[in-house]
C-alpha cells in the first residue's frame, strides 16, 4: 500500500474513531477496575480459568465437577492470560484491555463490511456507532464472552461476504477455523454452514464448485472439534457435540414474562451432578410447555414468538450505570441502531440474496433464543449487523443514487 494512500484522508478518520473509542474504553478500565462486575456469569468464568490453571479441569459453576455447560474457547482465553500474570489485579486489567482492543478491532471489520455492502459514507457512519455505542464500550470491562464473540461474529459474516465472491479450498478453510473457534465461544453459531451454502448458491455459484471448498471447509471443523469431543465423552459417556447448559434457560423460559408465582413453580428433585440435573431440566421443562400450549395456544405462541422478541431487542445492555450515564440515553442510542432492522428488511425487498447472510443470522438467533430465556445480553453481538444497516439509514437510504448493489 502506497504512503500516500495508507495516510489519506479516509484511513485518518477510521483511525481517529477507533483510537477515541480505545482511548475512552481504557480509560473506563483503569478507571473502575474490579468494579466492572455483574457478580455473575463473569464470575463464574474467571474460576472456570484458574481451576483449569490449578487442575487441569475444566469446570464452571463447581470447582469439584467438570462441566459441559460452556463453550471453552473464552475460559481458554482468560486462562492464558492468568498463566502469565496471574489472576491478581494485574492479570485482570490485561484480560480488559485485551477486550478493550478486540472491541476495537470489531470496529475496523464493521467498517469493512459496511463498506462492501453499501459505500464509504455509511461505512464510517456505522463504525462511529458502534465505536461509541455506551455498552460497548463497558462491555470490554467485564468478563463474559459478548466482546469477543461479537469481533469472531462479525469477522465471519465479513470474510464470508468476500470469499464467496470466489470459493476455493484455502479460503473455506479459514473460514471453517473461524467458524470452529466462534462456536468454541458460542454455540448459538451452529448452524451458520447452512446459512452460507444458501447464500453461495444464491450468489449463483454452481453447487459442484462448492464441493470442495465446503469439504475443507467441514475437515477443519471436525479437526478443531475433536479434542472437546473426545474430552465430553470421557466425561460423559456420550457423545456432546456442543455444550450441554439449555435445562435451566429452557425452564426459565417456559414462565410468561419471567413470573414465578408458588401457584405456577414446577418442583422437581436435582439430579446427583449438574450434567443430570440438566437433564431432568429440559424435561421439566418439555413437559410444561406441553401443558400451558393446551391450557392457552395463542396466548402462549406469543409469548414463544413476539413477546420474547421484544424482551431480546427493547433495551440495552447497561445493567450497571458508569459515568453517571443515564440508562434513558443509552436506551436512546440502542434504538438508533435497532433502526437497522426495518432497514435490513427493506434491503432484503430490494435485493435478497445480496442480504441473506445478514438477515439469516438475526433471525435465526432471534428463533433460537426465544426458545430459551431471552433478554438484552443475548443481542448485544447481533449489535454488529444492525449498526451496518442502521448507518446505512442516516447516510441516505432512501435516495437511490446512493444504493449500492
Amino acid at each position: 500500500m502506497k504512503a500516500s494512500k495508507l495516510f489519506s484522508r479516509q484511513n485518518i478518520f477510521l483511525f481517529l474513531i477507533i483510537s477515541i473509542s480505545l482511548i475512552i474504553k481504557l480509560y473506563l478500565i483503569f478507571t473502575y477496575k474490579n468494579r466492572l462486575t455483574l457478580s455473575s456469569d463473569d464470575l463464574n468464568y474467571i474460576k472456570s480459568a484458574v481451576a483449569l490453571i490449578r487442575s487441569g479441569i475444566f469446570t464452571f459453576h463447581n470447582y469439584n465437577e467438570p462441566t459441559v455447560f460452556v463453550m471453552p474457547l473464552y475460559p481458554l482465553f482468560l486462562a492464558a492470560f492468568f498463566k502469565v500474570l496471574g489472576y491478581g489485579i494485574l492479570g485482570l486489567q490485561a484480560v480488559r484491555v485485551a477486550q478493550a482492543i478486540i472491541s476495537c478491532a470489531s470496529i475496523l471489520i464493521i467498517f469493512l463490511t459496511t463498506k462492501k455492502l453499501f459505500n464509504t459514507k455509511a461505512a464510517f457512519i456505522a463504525s462511529f456507532f458502534y465505536a461509541f455505542y455506551i455498552p460497548n464500550i463497558i462491555t470490554t470491562g467485564y468478563f463474559l464472552t459478548e466482546t469477543l464473540f461479537a469481533f469472531l461474529l462479525i469477522s465471519l459474516i465479513y470474510l464470508s461476504i468476500v470469499f464467496a465472491e470466489a470459493p476455493s479450498k484455502i479460503k473455506f478453510a479459514g473460514l471453517g477455523l473461524l467458524y470452529t473457534i466462534a462456536t468454541l465461544c458460542r454455540p448459538t453459531l451452529a448452524f451458520f454452514p447452512v446459512f452460507l451454502l444458501i447464500y453461495c448458491l444464491l450468489k449463483k455459484i454452481k453447487f459442484k464448485n462448492l464441493i470442495a471448498p465446503f469439504i475443507a471447509f467441514s475437515f477443519i471443523f471436525i479437526l478443531f472439534m475433536t479434542p472437546w469431543w473426545v474430552r465430553n465423552y470421557k466425561e460423559y459417556g456420550e457423545f456432546i457435540p456442543l455444550s450441554a447448559a439449555s435445562g435451566n434457560p429452557m425452564l426459565q423460559g417456559t414462565y410468561v414474562d419471567y413470573k414465578q408465582t408458588p401457584e405456577n413453580t414446577v418442583y422437581y428433585k436435582l439430579g446427583k451432578t449438574a450434567f443430570e440435573t440438566n437433564k431432568i431440566e429440559i424435561d421439566v421443562a418439555k413437559t410444561r410447555m406441553k401443558n400451558e400450549f393446551k391450557k392457552d395456544f395463542w396466548g402462549y405462541l406469543n409469548w414463544y414468538t413476539v413477546k420474547k422478541t421484544i424482551f431480546l431487542w427493547y433495551s440495552a445492555f447497561y445493567w450497571k450505570p458508569f459515568w453517571g450515564i443515564n440508562t434513558v440515553f443509552v436506551v436512546g442510542t440502542h434504538y438508533i441502531l435497532l433502526l437497522g432492522i426495518p432497514v435490513l428488511i427493506y434491503c432484503l425487498f430490494k435485493n435478497f440474496r445480496h442480504h441473506f447472510l445478514t438477515a439469516s443470522i438475526i433471525i435465526y438467533f432471534n428463533i433460537a433464543h426465544c426458545y430459551y430465556m431471552t433478554f438484552d445480553r443475548y443481542a448485544f453481538p447481533l449489535l454488529t449487523i444492525l449498526s451496518v444497516y442502521s448507518a446505512y439509514f442516516f447516510s441516505g437510504i432512501f435516495e437511490k443514487n446512493k444504493l449500492k448493489y
